[in-house]
């Protein structure tokens, strides 16, 4: 049923991302091929038209923080980032990035096979004669201009940062240390956890090949940190559906209040993200209301110069699941973090020989206003002037990389740290009179443990909540037994680390996309001679409220 389920959402939101228009879609089935490429590399056959060379991705901290936001706070957790990377790999020649994993003599591949290109497999659908797993390649639009808008900062003589006063080292591979935050909705489009994080990491490795052509500093990122769950920042309204104004209604997301609210929560540390730069993912349409007129043109969102700005180190983008439609939008936004503005526009931050200069946005490079040029996927000199010049504004604090330092964790915030088990069961089982734990559950090394009633007959088993003891020094995390201290989170961001403030400005577009249902999460309690099924309940929208 879930593969099922899983299929469906796929599905839907493939079909989504196919709405504006007669784009290419059909059906492969891809195989690794024995024969191996003259470096080594994997070559994965698509169809007869398209083989790829795989090499490794390397995109993700070894320790991945992911955290859960919820009404009770930020619960972290550290994952290995080598496991969640192990299958990624991408072909620099095709501008491909997959995650391709094997399974019973046959390959499951999902990522993008060039800037517009995507596959995605098709469980349900039968295999091919000799095993393999059908797949299909689809088409999606890349964004058709860019617009910028501006907010005013109040630290008018702050505009532009002078040079760093103290020594820096710039190195020549600049490792920027990424966070990604998405949404509820977002993320009740993958079947577990394991799935959003490879897409996140499949995200990253899209965008580093597109930043492999910056130089004197080349720019790569790192994925450090994934947050998902409801928050309270994010602002929407509802307003006429603009495809289907006459008929139907549409949540649209406020893209600069939610920006603004998202910078306000990393920099109050209502938010705990130690990481250079966050990225706010979004199903909803972004939108903005100018003059009491709704418009949605906006696609993406940045700060000029925003990265290592303690208040102004977030970015936003839309994002339809499964399709990776947020990459070339990233590409242009992160830009703007990194100090880009668009070719024709005046410069922020610029080496002294460019610092008058503007480039003809007509050539259509990467940070053109207008997208898909004739050089899109190049950066104009402009942009690698800006990027020099604000590079040479950083501290040393922000070139270095520090995500792979350990933090302890403040018990206090994982929910069971407080609770024995006796209390679990009391609280589990209301109804009951007389409760006991079965001396057998005092040591849970499973995370599970069985409650007693009095007089009932029969023990009732529930599983700990992550915080709570299971065995001498050990407590639960996921519905693992691991020691206390193994349980790490990154402390709060460093000030120094984090510099000033500058201006917005947003990725536009002009068609929109709508998403389907999401399916309902199910959590299971047993006995030990019976099972029982319990479905919780949960809110489906709301006019102006955290998603």
């Amino acid at each position: 049923m879930s593969a099922l389920l899983a299929l469906v959402f796929v599905c839907a939101t493939v079909a989504e991302g196919l709405k504006a228009g007669p784009l290419a879609e059909y059906v492969v089935y891809p195989r690794l091929l024995e024969a191996r490429g003259m470096n080594g590399e994997k070559l994965l056959h698509i169809d007869n038209k398209l083989t790829l060379r795989l090499e490794k991705s390397s995109v993700v901290a070894e320790n991945l923080v992911v955290s859960t936001l919820n009404v009770d706070g930020q619960v972290d957790t550290l994952v290995d980032g080598r496991e969640v990377e192990k299958d990624i790999y991408h072909d620099k020649s095709q501008m491909a990035a997959v995650s391709v994993t094997e399974k019973n003599g046959a390959v499951e591949v999902s990522g993008a096979l060039s800037q517009t290109l995507r596959i995605a497999p098709l469980p349900l659908m039968g295999r091919s004669e000799d095993g393999h797993i059908a797949h299909k390649v689809f088409e999606i639009e890349e964004p058709a201009q860019y617009k910028t808008d501006y907010i005013v900062p109040t630290e008018r003589n702050l505009w532009a940062r002078p040079p760093s006063r103290q020594p820096t080292k710039i190195p020549n591979i600049f490792t920027v240390e990424m966070a990604f935050i998405f949404d509820h909705h977002h993320k009740k489009e993958f079947p577990n956890e394991r799935s959003m994080l490879i897409y996140a990491a499949t995200t990253t490795a899209l965008v580093n090949m597109r930043y492999k052509a910056t130089s004197n500093p080349q720019v790569q990122f790192v994925l450090v940190a994934v947050l998902q769950g409801k928050t309270s920042f994010a602002r929407t309204v509802v307003a006429p559906d603009d495809l289907r104004k006459s008929t139907h209604d549409k949540t649209y997301m406020l893209s600069e209040d939610t920006l603004k609210n998202l910078a306000k929560a990393v920099h109050t540390g209502k938010i705990r993200v130690k990481a250079d730069l966050v990225t706010y993912v979004t199903t909803f349409d972004l939108a903005d209301i100018k003059n009491g007129i709704l418009s949605n043109t906006v696609l993406g969102v940045a700060f000029i110069g925003g990265m290592c700005t303690a208040h102004l180190r977030v970015a936003e983008t839309e994002d339809t699941p499964h399709t990776f439609s947020m990459v070339p939008i990233l590409v242009h936004e992160w830009g703007h973090s990194l100090g880009m503005v668009h070719d024709g526009d005046k410069p922020r931050y610029s080496t002294p020989a460019y610092k008058n200069k503007i480039c003809d946005p007509k050539e259509g490079y990467t940070m053109a206003p207008v997208a898909n040029g004739k050089r899109n996927g190049e950066w104009s000199k402009c942009s690698l002037e800006h990027l020099r010049g604000f590079a040479s504004t950083l501290t040393q604090a922000c070139l270095d990389r520090t995500a792979e330092k350990h933090y302890k964790i403040n018990m206090t915030q994982l929910p069971g740290a407080t609770f024995t088990k006796l209390k679990l069961c009391r609280k589990t089982f209301k109804g009951f009179v007389d409760m006991s734990v079965h001396p057998k559950s005092l040591n849970a090394p499973t995370c599970n443990m069985f409650c007693c009633p009095y007089k009932y007959g029969q023990c009732l088993q529930v599983p700990l909540m992550d915080g709570m003891e299971c065995t001498h020094g050990h407590h639960c995390v996921k519905h693992k037994c691991i020691p206390k201290l193994a349980h790490q989170a990154p402390g709060r961001a460093q000030p120094p680390r984090f510099l000033t403030p500058s201006s917005t400005t947003t990725t536009t577009k002009r068609t929109t996309s709508t998403y389907g249902p999401r399916p309902t999460t199910v959590r299971r309690r047993t006995t030990i001679n019976s099972r029982w099924w319990w479905y919780p309940s949960r809110s489906l929208r709301s006019s102006v409220a955290g998603q």
